[in-house]
């Protein structure tokens, strides 16, 4: 439980959990210890909400995507992030604002053939593997475009593990974050330079967000709306984004980082 300190004595405090899947350095589990620049965002907010609207962070949890992603839709005083604003999505939580911008390129190895394509859809009738997440909205957006049934598309549990299969040679793309391709590459042990991007997934380049599930207390959700509104035009996001990136940048790539 991660207690938030301030005056909370007016109500019993709401107790909220937390839950995502890691994906550093937005937020991940750094030896049992949430991190990331969302984590702290969000934490931060708790912390001044706490002022007027007791709440209590009763867990956090990183968990696979479609398991975090169910616990969301059904459980109240769930906050759910970072995920992608959809129609789809719409009407399925209570969204707060956005917490990092997004956007994915499809990657291959430097050290294989070319792969070049000038609209996503010719990818569907090449004779490649093409890692995609269980459950993302790039693998229902694939789907729209025909892919489904071509035998191209390969699911996989997460960027980790597309990371290791597209260095083992398992697939041949692999859709990763543009800021975050070498250094999640580099910290698992792979070299992060050998990633050529091939093709921008400009349809789904948008803002990441933070929702809460429905049945939460909405005097709850406007507080968590407030604060996190504020945050960001206090410029506390933006710093948080730049700090973890260039630390996770070196953690992964280069010298590690003192006591870690």
């Amino acid at each position: 439980m991660l207690v938030l300190h301030g005056n909370a004595t007016k109500a019993e405090p709401a107790e909220i959990k937390l839950v995502t899947q890691s994906f550093a350095p937005l937020q991940w589990d750094n030896d049992g210890r949430p991190d990331g620049y969302v984590t702290a965002f969000l934490l931060e907010a708790a912390e001044r909400v706490n002022q007027t609207v007791p709440v209590t962070v009763s867990a956090f949890e990183f968990l696979p995507w479609k398991r975090a992603m169910l616990m969301a839709e059904s459980v109240p005083n769930v906050m759910f992030f970072s995920l992608s604003r959809t129609p789809e999505r719409e009407d399925k939580f209570l969204w707060l604002d956005e917490v990092s911008p997004y956007g994915q390129n499809f990657y291959q190895l430097a050290t294989q053939p070319n792969i070049e394509v000038e609209r996503i859809e010719e990818l569907r009738d090449l004779n490649i593997k093409i890692g995609v997440q269980d459950g993302s909205n790039l693998l229902a957006y694939l789907k729209g475009l025909g892919f489904e049934g071509s035998g191209t598309l390969v699911p996989i549990t997460d960027f980790h593990q597309g990371i290791e299969m597209l260095y083992l040679g398992r697939i041949d793309l692999l859709p990763l974050t543009g800021f975050l391709a070498e250094a999640s590459a580099c910290k698992q042990g792979y070299d992060g330079s050998q990633l050529r991007p091939v093709i921008f997934v400009e349809a789904l380049a948008k803002p990441l967000w933070a929702v809460f599930s429905k049945g939460t207390n909405p005097d709850l959700v406007d507080a968590f709306r407030t604060e996190m509104a504020a945050l960001k035009d206090e410029g506390f996001l933006e710093a948080q984004i730049q700090e973890h990136q260039a630390n996770w940048q070196t953690l992964a790539c280069g010298a590690v980082t003192a006591g870690k």
